[in-house]
């Protein structure tokens, strides 16, 4: 049947003959403070445009069901795809409106006289909240020949009862993140209420206010779309072309809708309990990091990339083994939560590692500056395409992650930061290796630096690495932190240099771990001279690697824009190797920042490999 997106005022979408149902396998209420505050905002924009006798509409997004009958009803039920998060809202918006409508009326109850005007008012507000609470909160059903009260709006399993009691002013306390929500969603909506809406003492005042909201605002001002579809798949086709305010939904809600629905059968009512639990924290994530960690996770697991389009679908198939289910056994019930499981873990797990943090408990077989290689990768050289290896590589034992850690952090700076070459050659030995791992419990990681020598070796040998170096200049506007990276570096793997640069490249010194981010690139030519200190020459090359250098704090504030006489004590006196070197220089001119630029290029060739 086709579909027909229908744009209609708010009221118009709940008077209607039906109901609306969010299935047990959607997420919770998710709309936190901010995006509640925004909603208000609108609203309240809407009102005030009324108020001062104007017109001012308002599009909240569309609302994507599916048609659910029901036995011995005439009503229509919807099944709720997307658009949830509006709908409660609006509902919880009516229910404080008709909270603060009863609170007025109940206040004049002590008044021995009304006169003519707030007698009017009165009945005004009276009939209003009777029928606000037929329109949105409470349908009156006949079923069997007997008439039942039942809510326009119903929540998933985990959240309904709450939210009834919510709106119901019972009071109900929260035992979750959504209900947590739920709850600051009507306090800051109540408020509103009180202080905008019904603000005034003038009983003729409030009752007008209310008229606006409920006859112009909510009937004309404030629209949605409406889709609905006889279908679930169909559905789920289309509610990712819809906007859902601050909340965006992800092919990890799709995965959660589809695994749900496919354990929704009383045998099986206790495996998808815990599997419902286990999407809450899979997707307790903001959204783009939920996207990322499939993508991941995916790629970790599988070996290769997931198709930009249908990840769901690939999940289903490859990693669900579900695709094309109707129902599943207890042993493929079992199979899905056993995956979600993992996906949680490994979601923790990449989380962790995003943040450059060291994924291990275990600390004895490491130093601080073997975790360090790991910010370093992932933070300052914002290496994340290499997440998917490096979630397998936690399979292995922390040392072995340490190497493999640093192997790849020494790659990439050759291979991406300074020749920039294609990521596609790169990724597919990272994927490959990252399926290697899961399936091989003897994986050493001498395959691995074999497979990068051979990518460095075809797309960034020495003479192309070293061409890109001699290209590489301080901006004065930024955009320094590949120098500052490799010269602090190169002073790690200095030793190793002078003493022998065979082998594999290996730290002498792990017992200085320098802190990146309070570290500053220095130029040992001023790089703004005072006049009586200006070189031709320097000034021509003052920007190349050969002229710079790392300080600390310390260092940097004391050298600040001296001359090179003025500096060479504190290099002298500097615990960098690579500075006391400088300050043996007696002189500081243009052919020695040449040979310093030379020199510190041919070390990046040997330190600069897997």
């Amino acid at each position: 049947m086709p579909i027909k997106p229908t744009q209609l005022g708010v009221k118009f979408l709940f008077e209607q003959n039906h109901t609306f149902a969010v299935p047990k396998y959607q997420r919770g209420y998710a709309w936190d403070a901010e995006a509640i505050d925004d909603f208000i905002e609108d609203i309240s924009r809407c009102l005030k445009t009324r108020e001062a006798g104007g017109e001012k509409s308002h599009f909240f997004g569309g609302i994507v069901t599916t048609r659910m009958p029901v036995p011995n009803s005439n009503r229509s039920n919807y099944e709720v795809i997307d658009g949830q998060q509006r709908l409660a809202s609006f509902v919880m918006f009516i229910a404080a409106v008709v909270r603060g409508a009863k609170g007025v009326v109940d206040n004049l109850v002590e008044k021995d006289r009304l006169s003519a005007k707030e007698t009017k008012a009165k009945k005004f507000l009276e009939d209003t909240i009777e029928s606000l609470l037929r329109i949105y909160l409470t349908y009156r059903d006949e079923i069997e020949l007997a008439y039942v009260e039942v809510p326009k709006l119903k929540l998933s399993v985990a959240d309904n009862e709450f939210f009834q009691h919510v709106i119901d002013e019972k009071a109900p306390k929260p035992d979750r993140a959504s209900h947590e929500r739920i709850l600051d969603a009507w306090t800051r909506l109540t408020r509103f209420v009180d202080d905008v809406m019904l603000r005034d003492d003038t009983l003729w005042d409030n009752a007008n206010r209310l008229k606006l909201l409920v006859n112009s605002v909510f009937a004309k001002d404030c629209t949605v779309i409406f889709m609905c579809s006889d279908t679930r798949a169909e559905a789920f086709q289309i509610f990712q072309v819809l906007n859902d305010r601050g909340v965006h939904l992800t092919d990890g809600d799709l995965l959660r809708a589809s695994t749900m629905e496919l354990l929704d059968s009383k045998p099986l009512l206790l495996i998808q309990d815990k599997l419902s639990e286990t999407w809450d924290s899979v997707l307790a994530y903001p959204p783009a990091e939920v996207d990322s960690y499939l993508r991941w996770y995916y790629s970790s697991h599988e070996g290769n990339r997931p198709k930009s389009a249908n990840l769901a679908d690939q999940f289903l198939d490859n990693r669900f083994n579900c695709l094309g289910k109707e129902k599943a056994t207890k042993a493929e019930a079992q199979e899905v939560l056993e995956e979600s499981v993992r996906m949680d873990e490994d979601f923790a797990k990449l989380r962790t590692l995003g943040e450059g943090d060291w994924p291990y408990q275990d600390h004895s077989k490491v130093v601080s500056w073997d975790r360090e290689r790991l910010r370093m990768l992932v933070v300052h050289l914002k290496h994340t395409n290499a997440m998917p290896l490096l979630l397998s590589l936690q399979k292995l034992e922390p040392d072995k992650f340490a190497e493999a850690v640093a192997i790849l952090e020494r790659f990439v700076f050759r291979f991406k930061t300074i020749a920039n070459a294609h990521i596609s050659p790169m990724t597919k030995v990272y994927l490959q290796h990252a399926k290697k791992i899961r399936e091989n419990s003897s994986y050493a990681l001498k395959e691995l630096r074999n497979d990068l020598r051979v990518l460095i070796d075809n797309t960034v040998p020495d003479s192309v690495f070293k061409a890109n170096l001699a290209e590489v200049k301080y901006l004065p506007r930024g955009g320094n932190g590949h120098i500052r990276y490799m010269l602090i570096t190169l002073e790690d793997y200095l030793q190793w240099y002078e003493k022998s640069a065979q082998g594999v490249p290996k730290c002498k010194n792990k017992a200085r771990v320098f802190d990146f981010s309070n570290t500053t690139l220095e130029h040992i030519y001023p790089r703004s001279a005072k006049e009586t200190d200006k070189d031709s020459d320097l000034e021509e090359i003052k920007h190349s690697l050969g002229n710079l250098t790392v300080f600390g704090p310390d260092d940097n504030d004391a050298a600040a824009n001296k001359s090179f006489a003025g500096k060479r004590p504190i290099l002298q006196e500097s615990d960098l190797k690579l500075n006391r070197n400088i300050g043996v220089e007696v002189d500081w001119t243009a052919k020695k920042v040449t040979q310093r630029t030379q020199s510190l290029i041919s070390m990046a060739l040997k330190v600069f490999m897997p």
